[in-house]
């Protein structure tokens, strides 16, 4: 995984107004400045995203999930370092994978597999229920089976298994006990919103504060933001 620094505040302006007018899920993408985010596995995205709006939120992951028993909203919230101790080291054996790709012995067959993408999720979303996406990404992620089999969907399981095995963000699930009701459950922390929602709060303060200093000094959103954060915080303290 190749990480770079975090976008500059003109950098995320301009990525938050090109990705207002794209789908919701493809939003959180744009915050990479990728043009293979959605071709990447979807735990190494949570990964990146994880790092690149962790920057915004002091490292903290904060939700809000809903009790699936009673009306209660249960706040959780995980430090981002927590977060990325679950992610494979990609220079260790144990994650030594082409592209994603790998193999599972599976009842006498060699099946050869990828690791789903945003790409492949945003697909599968269209295929109907939840049965007919998993079954769908199955059929994405197959890339061979020796000897062929019959049944793909009863590997299932097992290929469902590996595959959060190798990318441990894949699906990121917070085990949770309601205090209203007492209820024991397990919720998936949705990353990508998270740091769409992050991104959007940080940009809509940065545009506050434009809106400030342009109408105290005459200044434009460029002049604002070359400003750096520190001295443009000294002069929003002078303004009524």
């Amino acid at each position: 995984m190749t990480t770079g620094p975090p976008p500059t505040e003109v950098e995320l302006i301009s990525a938050w107004d090109r990705a207002l007018g794209q789908p919701a899920p493809r939003r959180p993408l744009l915050l990479l400045g990728r043009e293979d985010a959605d071709r990447l596995p979807v735990g190494e995205v949570a990964a990146l995203l994880l790092r690149t709006a962790g920057s915004w939120t002091g490292d903290r992951v904060e939700a809000t999930l809903d009790c699936p028993a009673c009306p209660q909203r249960l706040e959780v919230g995980f430090a981002v370092a927590d977060l990325l101790a679950a992610a494979l080291d990609p220079t260790a054996d144990s994650a030594r994978v082409d592209a994603g790709a790998f193999t599972l012995d599976w009842r006498g067959h060699r099946l050869t597999l990828r690791l789903p993408t945003p790409a492949d999720l945003a697909a599968a979303a269209r295929a109907g229920d939840a049965a007919a996406a998993e079954r769908w990404l199955l059929r994405a992620c197959l890339l061979a089976a020796d000897p062929p089999l019959e049944d793909p969907a009863a590997a299932l399981p097992e290929v469902s298994a590996a595959m959060a095995e190798r990318d441990p963000l894949g699906v990121v699930a917070v085990a949770l006990t309601c205090p209203g009701c007492g209820t024991a459950t397990e919720a998936l922390l949705d990353v990508p919103g998270w740091a769409w929602q992050a991104a959007d709060a940080r940009v809509r303060r940065l545009l506050g504060e434009v809106h400030r200093l342009a109408r105290a000094y005459g200044w434009s959103e460029a002049q604002v933001l070359s400003l750096g954060p520190h001295r443009r915080a000294a002069y929003l303290e002078l303004v009524p």
